[in-house]
């Protein structure tokens, strides 16, 4: 096992040349750029702030959040999280993991690709397994998977074809454009209210439509439907059955929903960072109260033993020198935890944002219409990953002393540490 660092700029350009086994890549907050692999002769080269990567065995990398990363070739599976820059994948022999990044182009993929939380593009060309993708907020072209195709909460443009079936979920149509393509069936839902012109062409003759008002079912192969003024373009075409459900909002139930999405995005929005740096200065001063009572100690100790005046000097300072690192350590460690908490938080904010923007257009359709639709295949779980990351003791700590001191409520630290642990 070996394991290199090496300094680099909050914004360096990394290129993967080649890992013949597994890869991890996670952003982080340092201006460096950090490898693990068991391959003893990994290589991490750099010239200026381009940095170059090979490794014939598995690798884990920690790269500056807003790294411009390149991959060339893994002959394993991958996983990227927590990125801010751009990410282009030429090939991945095995499953792609995607969550938390911001956007992503990728040639060939001989696995599954997972994907969740992209603030921009994902553009795929080749996916040799099934594809899930969920909170896509710029452009989602996936061009050619090859078994069954998952879309959920995507924003804009949607592009699409997959060999097996296709299931499409659209709480907020913002895009002009969305056309897919089902070797096997596809089921699509959209929220009532959407303004659409629907071109379905089914090569089972076998269309079936929902709508508020209506339930519609059709033995012909095409089949034209305008929702609204009609301003949006959808085009959907399946070898199989197509399914499409325009469904009424439960409002009794969004209104409840609404006001607790409300009342939980303000409760965290105003003061939580200046709650959170309070909670750090307290654990660096307690710290340092802990650290000078115990140099106090030593020194009292020095005096008494009777040693000589310079050594015992030496011994003091080499203390006093041990003392401001840990200090400096233990503020670093909190700093990383304040950022890291503040980033958790900021993600689930952005969730209550996309919800209430959900509801205010009619969002999501609720779930008691049933079509008794099924896939001929179940999709295979996600590619393996690493285990998701739950809230460290320093993110802990901070919330229970805010709890203790009355600046949150039990309900909001609960719902705070139910976010840092992703549930």
């Amino acid at each position: 096992m070996t394991q290199k660092s090496i300094p680099a700029s909050l914004t360096p350009r990394i290129v993967i040349a080649e890992v013949h086994g597994n890869l991890q890549v996670k952003g982080w907050d340092r201006p460096e750029v950090w490898l693990r692999s068991n391959d003893d002769q990994a290589v991490l080269l750099q010239q200026d702030d381009h940095i170059q990567i090979t490794s014939h065995g598995d690798c884990m990398l920690r790269l500056p959040h807003e790294s411009e990363i390149q991959v060339q070739s893994i002959h394993g599976g991958a996983r990227f999280k927590l990125l801010e820059g751009s990410l282009e994948i030429e090939r991945i022999a095995g499953s792609l993991d995607l969550r938390n990044i911001k956007s992503a182009r990728i040639g060939s993929i001989e696995g599954n690709l997972l994907v969740k939380q992209l603030t921009d593009e994902l553009i795929v060309e080749q996916v040799q397994g099934n594809a899930f993708a969920r909170d896509v907020q710029g452009r989602c072209a996936l061009k050619r998977v090859a078994g069954n195709l998952d879309l959920r909460d995507t924003e804009d443009n949607v592009e699409a074809v997959a060999g097996g079936n296709v299931r499409l979920r659209l709480c907020v149509l913002v895009g002009d454009e969305y056309r897919l393509k089902a070797g096997g069936n596809l089921h699509c839902e959209v929220p009532e209210d959407a303004s659409l012109q629907v071109d379905l062409s089914s090569g089972a003759r076998r269309i079936k439509i929902l709508l508020p008002e209506d339930k519609i079912t059709l033995a012909e192969s095409n089949y034209r439907l305008t929702l609204g003024e009609g301003k949006t373009s959808m085009a959907l075409e399946a070898g199989g059955t197509i399914l499409f459900a325009a469904q009424e909002v439960d409002w009794a139930e969004m209104d409840e929903i609404q006001e607790e999405l409300e009342e939980t995005f303000s409760q965290f929005s105003e003061d939580f960072s200046q709650q959170i740096s309070d909670q750090v200065e307290a654990q660096i001063e307690a710290q340092m109260e802990i650290l000078n009572e115990n140099l106090a100690k030593l020194e009292s100790m020095i005096g008494k033993s009777g040693m000589p005046p310079e050594e015992a000097e030496r011994v003091i300072q080499r203390a006093r020198q041990a003392s401001e690192k840990a200090n400096l350590r233990a503020q670093e460690r909190m700093r990383r935890a304040q950022e890291k908490l503040e980033r958790k938080l900021q993600a689930a904010q952005r969730k209550t944002e996309i919800k209430l923007k959900t509801i205010e257009r009619r969002g999501r359709p609720p779930r008691r219409h049933t079509w008794g639709f099924e896939w001929s295949s179940p999709p295979p779980p996600p590619p393996p990953g690493p285990p998701t990351e739950s809230a460290t003791d320093e993110e802990r700590l901070l919330i229970l002393r805010m709890l203790e001191e009355k600046k949150i409520t039990i309900q909001e630290a609960e719902e705070l540490l139910a976010a840092l642990e992703g549930k």
